[in-house]
């Protein structure tokens, strides 16, 4: 039980750190808020909200969700696979969180696009944004996991 709540606690206070990016670059001046808002418009008020605040609550719900359901096989893989697995379990949830959002976003706000042509551009474009904000996950997870483990395996 001493494991599990060893887990949980630094898997929280590693999804805090990989979420703390987010935050940062929502409420600065740069054009990484324009990079989510094509993923998902959520509007001019709700997009800081959701992408500063909500998403990484979700991030770290999470990370504190997986290092749960892994802790009870912790001692039974290697450090590698435990590895490997925390992060592709989180990283799959993120991905496939995201193009709900995406998905979500484009039916209830609609594409607007001069052109007809220019819809499959923005789609494509907004499939690549969302493919490397996963893939920015997927690092900051798999380095986050890397300590997770190597500290809950050190404290068994």
């Amino acid at each position: 039980m001493a494991l599990n709540n060893s887990i949980t606690k630094h898997s929280i206070i590693a999804g805090i750190f990989v979420c703390a990016i987010f935050p940062l670059l929502i409420f600065s001046e740069s054009y990484f808020i324009d990079l989510c808002v094509k993923i998902c418009d959520f509007g001019i008020f709700w997009n800081p909200i959701f992408w500063g605040i909500l998403f990484p609550s979700f991030i770290i719900f999470l990370f504190w969700n997986t290092a749960k359901k892994i802790s009870h096989s912790l001692n039974q893989i290697t450090y590698f696979q435990a590895c490997s697995q925390f992060s592709f379990a989180v990283s799959i949830k993120i991905i496939i969180a995201l193009f709900i959002l995406y998905i979500i976003g484009q039916f209830v706000n609609g594409i607007s696009v001069v052109l007809h042509s220019q819809i499959y551009d923005q789609i494509v474009f907004s499939i690549l944004m969302i493919l490397f904000l996963s893939f920015l996950l997927m690092i900051f997870t798999f380095i986050s996991s890397l300590v997770i483990v190597k500290l809950n395996q050190k404290n068994s």
